[in-house]
């Protein structure tokens, strides 16, 4: 037998015997593991505050000359196809791809900050992405609660309990 194959059924045994101790010395337990995984919509909110929302659309006269790409470079003319809903705010107060939910007006719908106000708007205000200038202006001006899902540190807070 050549060398080089008696050296590696050498090393197969060696390997084979490691892992038979190995099971020997920490053999698996048989009990069924009951961990699961959490689910996204059972999470608690990190915070819960009130703001005041209005709303915006991929309109030329309400953003930039890049009216479908947020703060961010995501798409949202592109989301809005694919998906057939929004699910951007812009805010200034809030790190950008925090998730939030507006759940009196859109119950279980996650939200993701992806763009900024213009800097006059100062904390407690959001702007909710619409795909249509009559739907945005349709929506008006609320005052909601906002739940905080994850996304960093807030550099303003305004709890309500």
């Amino acid at each position: 037998m050549p060398k080089v194959i008696e050296n590696l059924l050498v090393r197969a045994i060696i390997v084979g015997f490691l892992a038979a101790l190995t099971v020997l010395a920490f053999p698996h337990s048989t009990k069924a593991k009951t961990e699961k995984f959490p689910v996204a919509s059972e999470r608690q909110a990190l915070r819960t505050i009130w703001v005041v929302a209005t709303a915006y659309s991929s309109d030329r006269y309400q953003t930039d000359n890049t009216p479908c790409i947020p703060a961010n470079g995501y798409d949202l003319c592109a989301h809005f196809k694919q998906y057939g809903y929004g699910n951007t705010i812009a805010a200034n107060f809030l790190p950008l791809e925090t998730q939030v939910r507006l759940p009196d007006l859109f119950g279980q719908q996650v939200f993701v900050v992806r763009d900024r106000m213009n800097e006059r708007y100062g904390p407690g205000r959001i702007d909710i992405w619409m795909p249509s200038r009559e739907s945005a202006q349709a929506f008006g001006v609320k005052y909601i609660k906002m739940d905080q899902y994850g996304g960093g540190a807030w550099r303003w807070t305004l709890v309500r309990k």
